[in-house]
């Protein structure tokens, strides 16, 4: 049994090892975090958005108006408002890593649809799991909705209003980002780094970059984000499995005589070789960093030996090779950025122009050949990489705080271009959801009632997002969803000068893709949370801090 009941005189006692809350209470508690997550959020909407300032333990404070960094960043005290929290971040989180933008929205969208739900299940008898189908059902006539009534984008106009509004109107850094999509291509790779200067600049690169990252997060612990950048860095490839230390020794006792950073790009490491290179990272002895080899097979020799022919380095094929390995084998570049998912090398020091030329006309030919689209399309890919350029944007600002959120506001808005360039844009400010009411009233009405209660719960909050922005825009957030919604096609307010117009028209879009995952993502968090009837949290213990001065002090400073 879970619990004991015991009695003493005339009351009942129940003994949890657990803190276990039932019903409309356990949900009562998890919306009080809900709100507060979402309150918090819900600032940062709109081009009239407000900052939000977070503290960072021992370093200078952060300024953002990213969502999914507000979110990350809301940790609540009571364990059960916390729970809460957690759900709105996951349904932001899953937004933000499915499509790069759309968090606050999501967010928005599944407090009000839960909510709804929850005062819903409070009014009498419903069935919790057919109100939920009927929230499901309602979110995918929306997603269906916004899929036709998408645009394709096909100019470079067109990229440069889909970066403005993730850039809260600002238009310079728009055209740069317009701009260097233009060079580069669709395709093309963009990395941000922080400027020296006040002022953002872009520098295109020779170079480029696999999808692949490191094999362990631990290689970019000295960094301040999960980022590792290594410059003047040297490079070995080989397709040797890496078991044992002794294989890669020469390499490293290379890189410390000539101190130079090392980056390894092999099929396979083992876990005693990673731990032994995190190790020898720590101790700072050698700045060292391993890459799992990108492809399987013969595809991920050819795709190793373009790597190789690209960065003027030896490719290694077995460990014979490696241990008769000499300095003429190691490639050179001027820097190597790594993360989680992707390695860019950027300007490679020894290559020879000849030989990528040859490997280029070689792997046209095999393009020519080809007999499959998918055989096709994979030449291809590394023939971009091989041909490619990497663009470098550099983020300025005064301080540190403004480079920072300037940061994440380019890193938005990057994510939010590739998302509209493949899945096209649909009018912005709240305008798309509220053109999508019409198409739930028109559903024939359901036979289950708790079906119909779940389309209204989510028509009813497609007008949130819309009503949001007005309400930080200063405007009257009632009147703006009324006038908008007596009208329609691209008609719609625009909450930076506020006035109501053609929003196409003055380049206000947002990503077809990401309203679909923010809508997605929404209703299902919302309806979990509708059909909760059970909350079990631990119960909160009080830290025993030691007598001595230090500690106390310690604990005091990190709020214990």
């Amino acid at each position: 049994m879970f619990r004991n009941i015991t009695r003493i005189g005339w009351v009942s006692v129940r003994h949890y090892a657990k803190d276990v809350r039932f019903g409309m209470e356990a949900r009562s508690l998890l919306l009080q975090g809900v709100n507060i997550i979402a309150n918090a959020m819900a600032t940062t909407l709109g081009p009239c958005g407000r900052n939000v300032l977070i503290e960072q333990l021992l370093i200078s404070p952060r300024i953002t108006k990213d969502g999914a960094t507000v979110a990350n960043n809301v940790q609540l005290k009571d364990r059960r408002w916390n729970l809460g929290a957690q759900l709105m971040r996951q349904a932001a989180n899953n937004t933000h890593n499915n499509v790069g933008d759309g968090t606050t929205t999501a967010t928005i969208l599944a407090r009000g649809m839960a909510c709804q739900g929850i005062q819903t299940t409070r009014a009498g008898q419903v069935n919790v799991h057919l109100l939920r189908e009927g929230i499901l059902e309602g979110s995918r006539v929306v997603s269906q909705t916004l899929s036709e009534m998408s645009v394709s984008v096909e100019t470079i106009g067109q990229v440069e209003a889909v970066a403005k509004v993730a850039l809260n109107g600002n238009e310079c850094q728009a055209e740069l980002i317009g701009d260097t999509i233009l060079e580069l291509g669709e395709e093309g790779v963009i990395l941000l780094k922080e400027s020296h200067s006040s002022k953002d600049e872009v520098k295109i690169q020779e170079g480029l970059s696999l999808p692949a990252g490191y094999c362990s997060p631990f290689f970019a612990m000295s960094t301040d984000g999960d980022t590792l950048e290594m410059g003047n860095c040297l490079l070995l490839l080989t397709l040797a499995k890496i078991d044992q230390m002794t294989q890669i020794l020469p390499a490293l006792e290379m890189a410390k005589v000539r101190q130079q950073p090392l980056l390894i790009i092999a099929p396979h490491f083992s876990s005693e070789v990673l731990k032994a290179l995190v190790l020898n990272l720590l101790q700072g002895r050698v700045q060292v960093c391993a890459v799992k080899a990108p492809g399987f097979g013969d595809e991920q020799r050819e795709q190793m030996r373009d790597l190789a022919v690209a960065m003027g380095a030896s490719l290694l094929e077995d460990a014979s090779w490696l241990s008769k390995l000499t300095e003429e084998d190691l490639g050179e570049v001027v820097s190597a950025i790594v993360d989680a998912k992707t390695t860019h090398i950027l300007q490679p020091i020894n290559a020879c122009e000849e030989e990528v030329e040859k490997r280029i006309g070689h792997i046209r030919e095999l393009i020519d050949e080809a007999g499959t689209d998918q055989e096709q399309n994979q030449l291809k890919k590394r023939l971009g990489r091989l041909q490619g350029h990497l663009a470098t944007i550099y983020v300025g600002g005064s301080s540190e705080l403004e480079v920072a959120e300037r940061k994440d506001r380019f890193r938005d808005a990057l994510l939010a271009v590739r998302v509209a360039i493949r899945d096209g844009v649909v009018p912005g400010g709240g305008c798309a959801f509220l053109r999508c009411i019409p198409a739930l009233q028109k559903l024939p009405v359901a036979q289950v009632p708790e079906h119909q209660m779940g389309r209204e719960i989510v028509r009813d909050a497609l007008r949130l997002p819309s009503y949001t922005i007005a309400l930080n825009a200063g405007a009257n957030p009632d009147e703006v969803v009324r006038k908008v919604l007596a009208e329609s096609g691209n008609f719609g307010f625009d909450a930076a000068t506020g006035d109501f117009c053609d929003l196409v028209a003055r380049g206000i879009v947002d990503p077809t893709n990401v309203l679909r995952a923010a809508v997605s993502g929404a209703a299902g968090i919302a309806s979990l949370l509708a059909t909760t009837e059970v909350l079990i949290t631990e119960q909160p213990v009080k830290p025993k801090i030691p007598k001595n001065q230090v500690t106390r002090d310690l604990a005091r400073l990190i709020g214990m």
